[in-house]
């Protein structure tokens, strides 16, 4: 299989082994700015150099893991942030025209959620919630070992699930979403508010000449700071609520934590797994493992193959 994992600065083709191997890898420059159909002819120019390099056969599918929103039945992308001008972009139908293969495309976070399942943390499980924590929120979710997007394919938006009706505001507009707690941006909010005071000395020491971001709140958590440690056990707490209301909803083998502020670690997670008792039921709780996932930010990139093996095949 062929994937690619669709960045708004660069985006990375793969040849990917049936068994979840990376055969051979290429990444490009995205330089949205050209506009969807410069940017999707470079990315099929590519799909086939990667493809040939890795002597994989010319009329193997394509996966692609996308940001959203998107209609995967379709393979259009209705509109992406990191993208500029991406509105309403037949992704799906003009790659698989600019390489004459079979194109399926998915929410980058249900890609990693397939590809924990299939190859990493979740290898073999049935049942699977994946929450990527990075600048934003995303979810994934695995459903009697099928990936489930929802009735109209844009489902399982994890992030925007509510854990306080008066909490603070999301960048989505809704009001209290987890994505507005445990994200990079909710946490570099909150770290500036804590440096506006004395008690945020030691952040600002460890965001140097620049804004504080969850990064320096890490940093001077890992040293004891008290701000920074309660930044972190907030976020935590909103963290282990939401998981305690996706055990409650899917009842899940396993909850697989991945994207760049899982390595946060325990100064997260620590709060995080003290909360889930107060917010799920103990005898669903009690089988469903909490995890780390173990394919770092190749998640995406090995699911997208994941995907265009299996839909494919379907």
């Amino acid at each position: 299989m062929v994937a690619v994992d669709v960045g708004g600065t660069d985006w990375r083709v793969a040849a990917i082994a049936p068994y979840g191997r990376i055969l051979h890898r290429q990444s490009a420059p995205t330089r949205a700015e050209a506009g969807p159909r410069d940017v999707i002819t470079r990315m099929g120019a590519l799909c086939d150099k990667v493809a040939a390099a890795a002597r994989i056969a010319h009329d193997a599918p394509i996966g692609v893991a996308s940001p959203g929103p998107l209609d995967p039945r379709t393979g259009i992308v209705l509109f992406t942030p990191n993208l500029p001008g991406w509105r309403d972009v037949p992704l799906g139908p003009m790659l698989s025209e600019a390489t004459n293969r079979a194109v399926r495309v998915s929410n980058d976070a249900n890609c990693a959620a397939l590809g924990e399942a299939r190859f990493g943390a979740a290898a073999g499980m049935h049942d699977v919630v994946y929450l990527g924590l990075g600048t934003g929120v995303g979810g994934g979710l695995i459903l009697d070992g099928q990936l489930y997007e929802g009735g109209f394919g844009m489902g399982v938006e994890l992030g925007h699930v509510t854990v306080s009706t008066d909490g603070p505001r999301c960048t989505c507009g809704g009001i209290g979403c987890l994505e507005a707690y445990v994200a990079g941006w909710a946490i570099a909010r909150e770290a500036y508010l804590v440096c506006t005071t004395v008690d945020g000395d030691r952040i600002r020491a460890k965001a140097g000449s620049g804004k504080p971001d969850a990064r320096a709140v890490t940093l001077a958590a890992a040293e004891g700071d008290p701000a920074a440690r309660a930044i972190l056990a907030r976020a935590g707490l909103a963290l282990g609520a939401a998981i305690g209301a996706f055990i409650n909803i899917f009842n899940p083998e396993a909850i697989v934590i991945g994207g760049g502020l899982s390595a946060t670690g325990e100064a997260l997670l620590a709060p995080a797994r003290e909360a889930i008792p107060s917010y799920s039921f103990q005898g669903l709780r009690a089988p469903a493992a909490i995890m780390a996932a173990t394919l770092g930010d190749d998640n995406g990139l090995i699911g997208a193959g994941a995907l265009a093996l299996e839909r494919t095949r379907a």
